[in-house]
């Protein structure tokens, strides 16, 4: 993963990153990314203003301040906020992803903005990295998405009424729903539902903005 380059688009449906362009959407100036539970919970202490978010294996642990929920994100920040995520998967590949040109955060709720976005760039090199169940496990709706996106920047007619059915009827969805997580499938399976492009700004820790097209 180190060694890819290009532009990136990293891919987490059910939902990191619904939840980071959420959160965007909703007035936060920056989303500070971390793949590991006690740095996130370090930083906090550090600078206990930020929002603590996040989850293992889908649920939120006992001391954070809110989940990785893109249905909440309004209740989860106010304007002018800079949340502090931590997921399974979405978050964890950031700080390997060294020799990338761009990396942006892409699903189905975004998924024409990042196509636009992808071709303004105009880079040689776009890798969709679908991320999978907790980034170990290949996850049926992060294939789908990188598909789609992919589709979009090739001009290739698509019909969304299938996949989303093949969304919902997957095992992805059937998790969230065991955990009772309906509203965050809802959000997760909606198509070019907001115009926003995240986009990872390199550092110590690494942060995700609104890009500026």
């Amino acid at each position: 993963m180190e060694s890819i380059s290009g532009a990136v688009v990293v891919i987490d449906v059910f939902r990191a990153s619904n939840t980071i362009i959420s959160l965007l959407a909703a007035g936060a100036k920056e989303i500070v990314l971390l793949a590991d539970l006690e740095r996130a919970r370090a930083l906090k202490r550090e600078e206990p203003s930020r929002p603590l978010l996040g989850e293992r294996g889908g649920v939120t642990p006992d001391d954070f301040d809110g989940g990785n929920a893109p249905s909440k994100a309004s209740s989860l920040v106010a304007p002018g906020d800079a949340p502090i995520l931590t997921t399974s998967a979405g978050t964890q590949a950031i700080a390997r992803l060294t020799s990338a040109e761009v990396v942006l955060f892409g699903s189905f709720a975004n998924a024409s903005a990042v196509a636009a976005c992808l071709r303004d760039l105009a880079t040689s090199v776009v890798t969709m990295l679908p991320m999978g169940l907790e980034a170990r496990t290949r996850a049926v709706e992060d294939d789908e998405a990188a598909v789609w996106i992919t589709g979009l920047l090739e001009g290739r007619s698509q019909d969304f009424e299938p996949v989303r059915a093949r969304l919902l009827d997957c095992g992805g969805a059937r998790r969230l729903r065991r955990l009772g997580q309906n509203d965050d499938l809802r959000v997760c399976t909606a198509l070019d539902t907001i115009d926003i492009v995240p986009i990872v700004r390199p550092g110590s820790p690494p942060r995700a903005v609104a890009l500026q097209r």
